[in-house]
């Protein structure tokens, strides 16, 4: 399966920030680049590489499909009720939902995706997953669309935009992400209100 991204995406993958924000408009393609982000790392035999959404049923839901697809024509394990896929060298690449946030305690990663980030507990990044990247030293990306000033998706990309942490963080609107016709977005303007539609499709924090 070949992925052909652009020069703004392929920056992204090359900047050498642990961890990355990316807060984008909806349709931006956030899924399809945490995968291509998450298989770009350095996939060492016998270690844990997660993408984890704000529920299990999500993440089946938005991102099973897509992983077995790659993978369907290789030499690995599935196992569709873990939504794990364990390849030859014993790597495991997991989906998870972050709605029982303390069952994900107990094991090392290293690299994992926190998708639509902003509609997780706050404690599921310091308290549980930052924890469990340390022994490896292992990055993550966040992802998401704004939801509000007053939560930690808008505190971690602030963070970002200083150059004295381990944290970078970008902002694409949904024309930005090409997937999108123009025609369908002037629609969406027409129909929402405004604080609604820089939100959702401006990628702005209200």
């Amino acid at each position: 399966m070949k992925w052909t991204i652009d020069g703004v995406r392929k920056s992204i993958l090359r900047d050498d920030s642990r961890y990355k924000i990316l807060v984008c408009g909806r349709r931006w393609g956030k899924t399809y680049f945490s995968l291509i982000w998450l298989l770009s790392q350095p996939i060492s035999p016998e270690k844990r590489y997660w993408l984890i959404y704000p529920t299990y049923r999500q993440a089946k839901m938005v991102a099973w499909g897509v992983l077995k697809k790659i993978f369907r024509k290789r030499n690995v394990s599935i196992n569709q009720s873990d939504l794990s896929i364990t390849l030859a060298n014993g790597a495991i690449i997991e989906l998870k939902g972050a709605d029982k946030e303390d069952s994900l305690r107990g094991v090392s990663l290293s690299a994992c995706v926190l998708d639509e980030y902003a509609y997780m507990k706050q404690n599921v990044w310091g308290e549980i997953i930052q924890p469990m990247l340390a022994e490896t030293g292992g990055p993550a990306l966040f992802v998401g669309t704004p939801t509000g000033i007053q939560n930690h998706f808008y505190d971690i990309f602030v963070k970002g935009q200083s150059d004295k942490t381990d944290y970078k963080s970008w902002q694409f609107t949904t024309i930005e992400g090409g997937f999108i016709p123009k025609e369908e977005i002037e629609t969406a303007k027409r129909n929402l209100d405004a604080t609604t539609f820089r939100q959702e499709y401006l990628a702005s924090f209200e």
